[in-house]
């Protein structure tokens, strides 16, 4: 607690870096993997997955490592740590906004089109909003892991939280090190929430039970 106090500023500037390389790849990959999930056909799908789970099954230090000989950029530097961590949202992300836009009931798609709406305005107005909770869902899960993979990012170069580690385990600094995943714990936690208060802001129908009070029927004996 000692070592936090007397150096929560440093902490606190490593945590506004792993934000910033933490926050663009979990927008850039969502909205790719919502884009991906709608436009392959159905027949390319099965080869899509296989694609998919093989780069989300390369560990992310190798992934960090490998991208510079595969797109020429610096060894050394946050571009690699972004492009890695949006190819994991993607990844992550792709499996889950197929199953909500499958989860989409049928009927109301049906009775949208029977109604004159266009595709654009079926996407926007009925299967959107209908995906969101399984869409949140998947969110949830991809921005932990991307927050959580992001400290990786400082054995390259980029120094966030994940420099805590780094640092504390060279000077034998346990304090640091659990600094560091405390931080890593509290960002993750307050993105869960805040994607969960989304969902139920973006789902009001959700949240609205039907009341209905049980009629008691009564029986007059006659004797």
């Amino acid at each position: 607690m000692e070592w936090f106090l007397a150096n929560w500023s440093f902490i606190a500037g490593l945590a506004a870096t792993h934000l910033s390389i933490s926050i663009g790849p979990v927008i850039i990959g969502a909205i790719l993997s919502v884009v991906l999930a709608r436009v392959i056909p159905l027949r390319f799908v099965p080869p899509t997955r296989a694609v998919l789970g093989a780069i989300y099954a390369i560990p992310s230090l190798a992934l960090f490592v490998a991208l510079p000989a595969i797109l020429g950029t610096k060894f050394i530097g946050p571009t690699n740590v972004l492009i890695a961590l949006t190819l994991y949202v993607i990844t992550s992300m792709y499996f889950s906004a197929r199953d909500a836009f499958a989860q989409v009931p049928g009927a109301a798609v049906t009775t949208s089109r029977a109604l004159g709406m266009s595709p654009r305005q079926l996407l926007l107005h009925v299967e959107l909003p209908l995906a969101i909770p399984g869409l949140i869902a998947g969110l949830r899960v991809a921005t932990a892991s991307t927050i959580s993979i992001a400290s990786i990012g400082a054995v390259v170069g980029v120094r966030n939280l994940g420099y805590l580690f780094l640092d504390g385990f060279q000077r034998k600094i346990p304090e640091e090190i659990i600094s560091g995943l405390v931080a890593i714990a509290v960002i993750a936690l307050a993105f869960d929430v805040s994607l969960w208060l989304l969902g139920r802001a973006l789902t009001p129908w959700r949240r609205l039970t039907v009341r209905t009070t049980p009629v008691r029927s009564s029986t007059v004996r006659r004797g």
